[in-house]
């Protein structure tokens, strides 16, 4: 084999291993999400009522030892088992993409807020089944609206 094809093969090679390794990186999850998914409310007379939820990772993944795969799931629903922290996981809002909820949509998956609300209730009801209340509705994980959406100070 001539020296310049080995040269461009052996270099070829290398980009090749630096794009792979890249590509496996994956991308460096934020401890705190804001859920501030909601831009589409314009409000031009009256300040927002409630303060923006803010989602911890590190709270959900580490303290509560919750895999990633218990609110990451595939297109069908099914949970993304093999998911670690630092994995490339698309964000809720590019499959749920129904931003304002219509009288159509109201109860659609596809309607963010129904998504977020259906997975962050139903595994907390689940945790507090398991805590001993056989409803599911008060203990470690907070189900009723006003723990997550709290009033902004001076709002009605």
């Amino acid at each position: 084999m001539n020296k310049k094809l080995l040269t461009w093969l052996l270099t070829a090679g290398i980009a090749v291993i630096f794009a792979a390794t890249g590509l496996q990186a994956g991308t460096e999850v934020s401890d705190e999400i804001t859920m501030d998914y909601n831009k589409y409310t314009i409000r031009k007379y009256t300040p927002p009522k409630y303060k923006v939820f803010v989602f911890t990772h590190k709270k959900h993944n580490i303290d509560y030892k919750i895999s990633c795969g218990e609110c990451h799931h595939d297109k069908d629903g099914n949970p993304l088992e093999d998911l670690k922290l630092g994995d490339n996981v698309q964000q809720c809002v590019e499959c749920h993409t129904d931003l304002k909820k219509t009288k159509q949509n109201r109860k659609s998956i596809l309607l963010l807020e129904n998504a977020m609300h259906e997975n962050c209730k139903v595994c907390h009801k689940k945790t507090n089944i398991e805590a001993g209340d056989p409803k599911g509705r008060k203990g470690p994980g907070p189900v009723s609206c006003t723990s997550c959406h709290v009033k902004v100070e001076g709002q009605k």
